[in-house]
């Protein structure tokens, strides 16, 4: 086997959670029979016992692989069955990529309910200089191990065949068997070895290198090494439903380190624990993944870093569907809750993971600070003392767009007010404006074209602009977005799409972040050059997901709760 094909596993596990959600479009009911819909599956994954406590990402499928096929066929409509025969076929041969193996063949016979996969480190000699090659874990659930037996010596045969050197190795107990293909020294990263044993005829354990493999056993004979008895993993796991067909854990530090190896491991922890108190800080992540009509709904659980607290917060129940309406449902990302100020504070976690500079940062301040002066956001924030909307859109000038919506009182008028009078100090004009029909406040700065014409016409470019529509406030980046809001396409005014999407998480909920993923997900690879490989990978996925909304719930002093609906379309 390349060793290419052993950079996806996690990916892989990943995809089969999206993939399985392309069927659930349409022709789900409330009284379907189906098992994996009602009850999940495995309620919890059982191989964790050899996952190191410290590995940046786990990712567990509680279900035999092609049971969720069978079902996302059965599901699928007839016209589309065909396409998602072709992406089984996909993620079954990115799965056994070069090992001469047949899943229906050589796996499903013995194959249990669970396959977990790991990245146990980011790198495995952890010496950056010359470069990074990650360790990765993939436990496979065994019910039958004499069926197992022979398809491991079926594949190791194959390799002796093909000329490679095999090796036997007792350790703990247990047979490993690994094989390096001989390659010019500077190749040698693309040519790791694979290694495999079969446990306690219980599971199959394969890595990418024989040195994974010795983690994993030794982790699974001490509890203060697995992740399966770590206490944040009881912790989280406690908090979240029982019924599932995946789980995923995130090492945020660790997973930081991996996306950005260039960084310091020490500034990654700080800046991913920054909420913007010296207390807010988090560093590990739960995610319980069920089925729904429209894909998927994660549950999540964010941790408190070890030595610090979270601050309290209980969600209450806000009338959030009286400023819905008033956000375009084109934005590329839109965000609603009721204190502006925290917002770039929650998210910026999240975005710090994707920085490779360790500035990642929800980009609304630096957008509104550069458009009106040094400032400006902080008078916003102090003038939406309420409910708010945000969103954010593209731009043909490849200026990211924005746009603030807030119930109008006293003090966002004297807020608005303020900002005029810093724009001013940075040279901006500011003047009436007819917008079809509705009176606006323009902020504008005076240039040349930046194509030469003559003769030379000066210019007024708009910096913002903002409007009372109803009995809201709003404020944007562009007269076209501006325009969305006061003369929506349809009347009366109708909420966006994807907002029917929240009443799969029942209860109150302290805010919604909603991304259209077509829209960003050719910033993220331009942003991330690993994330080229993995959507690579996950290609037979990725192509039919559509929305992310994440929904923040209850915080204590030591977990924070919340919730991702992920929704998937049967459309290529």
């Amino acid at each position: 086997m390349k060793f290419r094909s052993f950079i996806r596993p996690l990916a892989i596990a990943a995809g089969l959670l999206l993939v399985l959600g392309l069927g659930l479009l349409g022709r789900l009911t409330l009284n379907t029979p189906l098992y994996l819909i009602e009850r999940g599956g495995q309620a919890q994954p059982l191989a964790l016992q050899f996952v190191p406590k410290q590995s940046p990402v786990v990712a567990s499928v509680l279900v035999r692989p092609d049971r969720l096929a069978s079902l996302w066929e059965y599901l699928t409509a007839p016209r589309l069955r065909q396409e998602t025969r072709h992406d089984q076929e996909l993620i079954e041969q990115a799965l056994l990529a070069n090992t001469g193996l047949n899943y229906s063949r050589d796996i499903q016979p013995w194959l249990g309910e669970e396959v977990t996969a790991a990245m146990v480190t980011p790198d495995l000699d952890q010496d950056s200089t010359n470069g990074t090659n990650p360790g990765y874990l993939v436990a496979l659930a065994c019910n039958d191990s004499l069926a197992a037996q022979a398809a491991l010596e079926l594949y190791w045969q194959n390799r002796a065949i093909a000329g490679d050197a095999l090796t036997f190795e007792d350790f703990s107990g247990n047979r490993l068997i690994y094989a390096q293909r001989s390659a010019p020294r500077s190749a040698q990263a693309e040519t790791a070895s694979l290694a495999t044993a079969l446990v306690a005829n219980r599971y199959v354990l394969a890595a990418n290198h024989p040195d994974v493999l010795r983690q994993a056993l030794t982790a699974a004979q001490s509890t203060d090494l697995n992740l399966q008895s770590d206490r944040r993993y009881k912790a989280a796991l406690g908090e979240l439903p029982s019924q599932r067909v995946g789980l995923l854990a995130l090492n945020l530090p660790m997973v930081s380190q991996w996306l950005n190896p260039d960084r310091n491991f020490a500034e990654a922890l700080v800046e991913l624990g920054d909420f913007g108190t010296a207390d807010d800080q988090v560093s590990w992540a739960l995610m319980s993944w069920q089925l729904s009509r429209e894909g998927l709904v994660g549950h999540t659980a964010l941790l408190a870093a070890q030595g610090h607290r979270l601050h309290p917060q209980r969600a209450r129940a806000t009338d959030w569907d009286n400023i819905v309406p008033y956000l375009p449902g084109d934005l590329a990302v839109t965000a609603i809750g009721s204190d502006l100020i925290t917002l770039g504070q929650r998210i910026n976690p999240l975005l710090a993971l994707a920085s490779s500079t360790g500035e990642g940062r929800f980009p609304l301040a630096k957008l509104i600070d550069g458009a009106l002066g040094q400032g400006a956001t902080a008078l916003l924030e102090t003038g939406v003392d309420q409910v708010y909307g945000v969103g954010l859109g593209t731009a043909e000038t490849g200026v990211p767009d924005w746009l603030v919506v807030a119930p109008r009182n006293e003090t966002l008028v004297a807020a608005l007010d303020a900002m005029t009078a810093l724009a001013q100090g940075q040279g901006l004009g500011v003047g009436s404006l007819d917008l079809r029909g509705t009176p606006a406040i323009a902020w504008t700065r005076l240039a040349l074209p930046k194509r030469g014409s003559q003769p030379l016409q000066v210019v007024a470019e708009v910096a913002g602009l903002h409007a009372q529509v109803d009995q809201y406030e709003a404020l944007a980046a562009s007269p076209t977005t501006l325009d969305a809001v006061i003369h929506p396409a349809a009347v009366p005014r109708q909420r966006p799409a994807w907002w029917s999407q929240v009443a799969q998480v029942p209860g109150p909920s302290t805010g919604y972040v909603h991304v259209d993923w077509p829209q960003i997900q050719a910033d993220l690879a331009a942003r991330l050059p690993r994330w080229r490989l993995w959507s690579t990978a996950t290609q037979p996925a990725l192509k039919h997901l559509r929305q992310i909304t994440l929904v923040s719930g209850d915080r204590s002093d030591a977990i924070q709760l919340g919730s991702i609906l992920v929704q998937l379309s049967n459309q290529s």
